[in-house]
């Protein structure tokens, strides 16, 4: 008889000096402080058996974000104290936010990867900065122009390199869902996980952009990822 499986979803926190890991990195990390949680994982088939976790989309390195999605599975259910066990056995940056458990409707668990395909982001330029001082940018006020310029336009071309190394032109525009400036900040929503119908954009990659086209290639931002949605636009 198969072992009964309990499924769980953790919305976290990757702040400060988190931003600096890898995804490679930041996935090892929450292996270990769910491990040290004493969660029994569901392993997969095989001769190499891992546990049954997927991760939301890769996050660019110095990037923050305050909606990071781990879907894990496990054979036992979690003890009644886990929220604080995990938080005593993992970095005050990695917070838990949301614990969801869902019902095993026996069939396979969505990647989240697959899941996911659109993410908001919040973009601010840090006043303090001596480049963006100096290049007479404070917020994204003083870029409002080069914003909607971008937006109103119907073509947006970035070039990307390929895995062969050939580079190529490739164009983002339907790639950006929304954008708007708020209290001199940048809150902007771009396509992300698979899909073979957009390509994805980094919310790093399309500021970049934005600075290029405003002559400011040295401009500095602080970006945080705020949420995540699925092809309906709906939150994940």
């Amino acid at each position: 008889m198969d072992k009964k499986e309990f499924r769980y979803q953790l919305k976290l926190t990757k702040l400060n000096e988190l931003k600096f890991l890898s995804h490679l990195d930041w996935q090892n990390l929450i292996l270990k402080s769910l491990r040290r949680t004493g969660v029994s994982f569901a392993l997969t088939e095989g001769f190499n058996k891992v546990p049954k976790i997927s991760f939301s989309p890769a996050l660019p390195l110095f990037i923050e974000s305050k909606c990071e999605l781990v879907n894990f599975i496990t054979v036992e259910l979690l003890e009644p104290d886990f929220i604080e066990k995990f938080h005593t056995n993992t970095s005050e940056n990695m917070k838990i936010i949301a614990l969801k458990e869902f019902e095993d409707d026996g069939r396979r668990m969505v990647s989240l990867d697959n899941l996911i395909q659109w993410a908001s982001y919040e973009a601010q330029i840090p006043e303090n900065n001596l480049v963006n001082k100096t290049l007479g940018i404070l917020n994204f006020e003083d870029l409002r122009y080069t914003v909607e310029k971008c937006l109103s336009s119907s073509d947006l071309f970035v070039e990307k390199k390929t895995k062969k190394g050939i580079l190529k032109q490739v164009n983002y525009r339907d790639s950006i869902k929304d954008a708007k400036i708020i209290n001199g900040k940048f809150v902007f929503i771009l396509k992300t996980g698979q899909s073979d119908v957009l390509p994805a954009f980094r919310a790093d990659e399309f500021l970049k952009y934005l600075a290029l086209m405003a002559q400011k290639e040295e401009l500095i931002f602080e970006i945080k990822r705020l949420s995540f949605f699925d092809e309906t636009m709906t939150e994940v």
